[in-house]
């Protein structure tokens, strides 16, 4: 018998990759998406990717305008990410549901991530982040003078 993330289908599912600290932590004008929360979104070709970013004193979800193409085989989901210095591999294992970042051969950045079966699930999962993570950085300067 085959395992069953053979017939899982990738298209029209979400999932939300986060290092736990990262949704209580806190947040500096340099932080690297990399090491904060992400989302993504597949569609039948391309996946989508949502970040979180401090703009002055609110944190916004930030979309990628169009997605990226992916491929996908019984074991992992996967994509190029290019960057300002080279490129950089993004990979979802199927059986552990958890996300790495890949460059040059070295893993980067390993997190869990959580699978939405509905868009709506999905955009209700991001609006609770963005009130979580602006929740906490109001928490954080609320005894600041200015």
């Amino acid at each position: 018998m085959a395992p069953i993330q053979t017939h899982a289908a990738v298209a029209k599912k979400g999932l939300v990759c986060a290092d736990q600290g990262s949704l209580l932590s806190r947040w500096a004008a340099t932080d690297d998406p990399l090491s904060s929360v992400v989302a993504h979104w597949f569609d039948d070709k391309r996946v989508s990717t949502v970040i979180w970013q401090r703009a002055n004193d609110n944190i916004e979800m930030q979309a990628t305008r169009r997605g990226i193409p992916y491929e996908t085989d019984m074991l992992s989901i996967s994509w190029k990410l290019k960057t300002e210095d080279g490129e950089r591999n993004i990979s979802i294992d199927r059986k552990t549901g958890q996300r790495s970042v890949i460059e040059d051969g070295t893993a980067l950045i390993t997190v869990d991530c959580e699978i939405f079966d509905t868009e709506k699930a999905f955009q209700e999962k991001l609006e609770n982040i963005t009130e979580n993570l602006q929740s906490n950085y109001d928490l954080a300067i609320a005894n600041h003078k200015l």
